[in-house]
Order: structure tokens, then sequence, then C-alpha cells
């Protein structure tokens, strides 16, 4: 059995099972999801602040996963946080939420649009895109002006308006695809199909698919990040 960390990089083990129900719907046959959260941590990463907060619980969750002999890592965060940081930490595949989305729905259409929760995340989410080199593909970014606790009071309302803000964007700003900044679920995928015309890309299952074809390839061909150059190691780690 194939195991793979999926990292919840927050204080609270309250986004856990959305997360494992989300896996169990679409993961194949070998492979076993190690859905931890931080033992401290913020309530969530919408603020850079957060995200600085968050690294030293993320990095310990990954060498540790590593060390039980999980085949790769996510980041269940859209803003990737710590993807270089840990890429330098250890030698299995890690997975950016965003990156592995953004990179699958650069397959499915000429442009995608982004459904962000708040104006707050865009200008991080437009640098990662463009980071990614997916600048030119990038229709635009359509905020629902939720952020965390509100899609978490509510979730139906969040997805409610991701259907409204993905019709815009394919209408109004030219997308052919739309890729959510949230994890859904699949009742959710399957309003989506019947009222939009445009795919939709769920970042939780994009990077937990994408995640599977990268423990697969690390397991089998030895194929992980570079040690050469951006993501070598530093020669001692100075905390923890």
């Amino acid at each position: 059995m194939t195991k793979i960390l999926y990292a919840n990089p927050v204080g609270s083990k309250s986004f856990d099972a959305d997360t494992v129900r989300l896996i169990d719907a679409i993961k194949s046959p070998g492979y076993e999801p190690v859905v931890r959260a931080l033992k401290e941590g913020p309530p969530h990463l919408e603020y850079h602040t957060y995200e600085h907060e968050a690294l030293g619980g993320l990095l310990q969750l990954f060498v540790d996963a590593e060390a039980e002999g999980c085949a790769a890592g996510i980041i269940g965060c859209f803003y990737d946080g710590g993807l270089r940081e840990l890429r330098e930490m250890v030698r299995m595949p890690v997975v950016g939420m965003a990156e592995a989305a953004l990179a699958v729905a650069a397959t499915m259409g000429h442009k995608f649009s982004i459904i962000v929760g708040r104006r707050k995340w865009i200008p991080k989410m437009e640098d990662n895109a463009v980071m990614y080199g997916h600048g030119r593909r990038l229709a635009s970014l359509r905020s629902v002006n939720m952020g965390i606790p509100d899609v978490e009071a509510d979730p139906q309302a969040f997805f409610d308006a991701c259907i409204r803000e993905g019709r815009k964007a394919v209408e109004e700003d030219g997308a052919e695809v739309i890729v959510l900044s949230e994890i859904a679920t699949p009742a959710f995928w399957e309003q989506a199909r019947q009222e939009l015309d445009a795919p939709i890309v769920d970042p939780g299952v994009a990077c937990w698919k994408w995640a599977e074809m990268v423990a697969s390839m690390y397991e089998k061909v030895g194929y992980s990040h570079s040690k050469i150059g951006g993501f070598e190691a530093p020669p001692v780690r100075v905390h923890g």
C-alpha cells in the first residue's frame, strides 16, 4: 500500500473529515491517505502572517511522514505555502494544491479562471499562477466575498456563489475551465456539471490524483524534485 500525506496546515482537525471523504470518493486502489493537521497553528492561511506561523509545524509533518514511509505529500491549501521549503527538506515528491490544479486546468482548455473566497487571496494566487508558468492562460480571478469561516458556516452558499461567478467567468472573461480554490463535495461536482458548460477543477481532486501519479513514479523509477540548485537542502536545520 502506497501512503500519501495530506497535510492540512492549520492548528485544527476541523478540515480532516471533509478531506477524508473527498479522498475516499476518488482514490485509486493501492493508495492510503495519511491526513494530518498541525498540533498547533493558525485557524486558516488567509494571511501571510498565518502562513509563516504554520511553516515550522508543516515542515515537521512532512519530515515525519517521509520517515514513516510516505511516498508523496500534499500541502492542503491553495496558497501552496511552504512548497519550496518543503522540497528542500524531503526527497519524496511535494504536491502543491494550486500547482497541481492549474497544471490540470491548463490541459483542459485555452484559458481558465480561478474562483477565490476573498479579494485578499487574489494577489498571492495570481502571483503563483504566473510563477507556475500559467500567466497567459489565466482569464481572471473572481471573488465570492467569503472567507474560510464563512465557507465553513455555509458551504452551500459558497458553492452557489462559485457557480454564479464561474458562469460570469465563462461569459465575460473568456474562461474555458473553472478552477476552485477550495475543495468541494461529489454532490457539488454533479451540480456544477448540470449548471456550467465549462469543466470545473476541484483542487482537492487534482492534488490527490497528481500525488498518486508522482508517488508511483517516485516508488518505481525514483522521480522527484531536483536537489541541485533551488531545492538544495540546508546543511543544518536550525530549529526542530
